[in-house]
């Protein structure tokens, strides 16, 4: 609508994006330090069939307000335990977290065999309560 606006192209957006994306991303690994973490996941399946996770992270801060973010968003291949475990642990190792403090999932079986996996794995982290 504006003529002498320069519409920039879709690789300096994209650049832009990533670059935002980064830098919000190292903020919210700082506020993670010293804190306590308390993770949820919920899993389901879409009507095309295809599995996703999504793990949030919950903590407080210093001010004891409450604080809630989303770490990743998975598209993965079943709902097996193991799997499950295997795409968590590869998140908290992908964001250097090692404070967990609990994981609340929900009453799906398969998630017996994700905390037993979690267990497992995070057993010798030095900070972790789990």
């Amino acid at each position: 609508m504006q003529p002498r606006f320069d519409v920039p192209s879709h690789l300096t957006i994209w650049r832009d994006c990533l670059k935002i994306y980064v830098d919000e991303k190292e903020k919210l690994k700082k506020a993670f330090n010293d804190q306590r973490l308390c993770l949820t996941t919920d899993i389901w399946t879409s009507i095309q069939n295809i599995n996703y996770m999504c793990l949030t992270a919950y903590w407080i801060n210093e001010g004891w307000n409450l604080n809630k973010r989303i770490l990743n968003f998975y598209q993965f291949s079943n709902h097996k335990g193991e799997t499950i475990g295997q795409a968590i642990e590869s998140c908290l190792l992908e964001w250097g977290i090692d404070n967990i403090l609990t994981v609340t999932v929900d009453n799906a079986s398969s998630n017996n065999l994700t905390i037993k996996y979690l267990k497992r794995v995070t057993s010798n982290w030095t900070t972790n309560i789990l």
